[in-house]
């Protein structure tokens, strides 16, 4: 009779077990949120880190509602991935919309970095450049652990874009300062060691034999010399200038998405 109730109660506990791991995937499940728009597209939530609070997420919901009038949108969160957060941000993409029109935005906590994701036809908008420029500006929020800011400002400046609209771009504004500014200091340090170089090459002439020393027919030869010289390397520029051109097509056509991300 004992071993049958110590059975039972092994039988009994094991169910519950069983039960009890099951628990936290049908909560995970349960923690994508999708909502479909009147015109097809949708909006997805997965918020697989757990950044956001309920009262967070259904604010975020309610703003992402507004870019499906231009495509699909989701919001993703990950604590643990394996592979670069450009890697899966396409392939969260691709599972949720396929190649369809849309745009994707992570957080990737593993990775440490916040990364666009778009397709179709919001891809011509949300290019590599602008998802860098929006990235750039909303970093900080994901560095300071802002993640519903980081989120939010997010789709706030991808509807900016989408409706026509300019953001702000400090970074960059920064960064093309340095660049000019980097750039003077070469070309004043180029002009400095060309103009040493023409000096040198000057005092290496033969004075003598172009000035004192030398005959008539002398100094002649060496100035046809000189001459014929410097026509040939200026031929020689010419053509390189010439042909060097044209190379410069315009780019940003083509299929496939586009991406854009920082670190934080």
């Amino acid at each position: 009779m004992g071993n049958k109730k110590r059975y039972a109660a092994m039988i009994l506990l094991t169910f519950m077990l069983v039960f009890m791991s099951a628990i936290p995937a049908f909560a995970y499940g349960e923690a994508i949120i999708k909502h479909t728009a009147d015109n097809g597209n949708m909006v997805v939530l997965d918020d697989a880190a757990e950044l956001l609070s309920t009262g967070e997420k259904e604010q975020l919901l309610e703003n992402m509602k507004a870019v499906t009038e231009y495509g699909h949108v989701a919001f993703i969160t990950v604590y643990e991935n394996y592979d670069s957060a450009k890697k899966y941000a396409k392939s969260k993409y691709s599972s949720f919309f396929g190649k369809q029109s849309g745009t994707l935005f992570l957080i990737d906590i593993d990775n440490r970095m916040i990364q666009f994701y778009s397709d179709g036809k919001v891809a011509r908008s949300i290019n590599n450049t602008r998802s860098n420029e929006i990235a750039d500006n909303i970093y900080k929020y994901a560095t300071n652990e802002k993640y519903f800011e980081c989120a939010n400002e997010a789709f706030n400046q991808v509807l900016i874009v989408l409706r026509g609209g300019r953001i702000s771009t400090p970074m960059k504004h920064v960064t093309n300062a340095l660049m000019a500014a980097c750039l003077g200091l070469m070309l004043s340090f180029l002009l400095v060691a060309l103009n040493r170089k023409r000096k040198a090459s000057i005092k290496e002439i033969d004075k003598e034999q172009v000035i004192e020393g030398a005959s008539f027919q002398e100094r002649t030869d060496f100035i046809k010399n000189v001459t014929s010289k410097m026509i040939s390397q200026k031929r020689t520029r010419h053509s390189d200038s010439s042909s060097g051109g044209g190379s410069g097509s315009g780019g940003g056509g083509g299929g496939g998405g586009s991406s854009g991300g920082h670190s934080f």
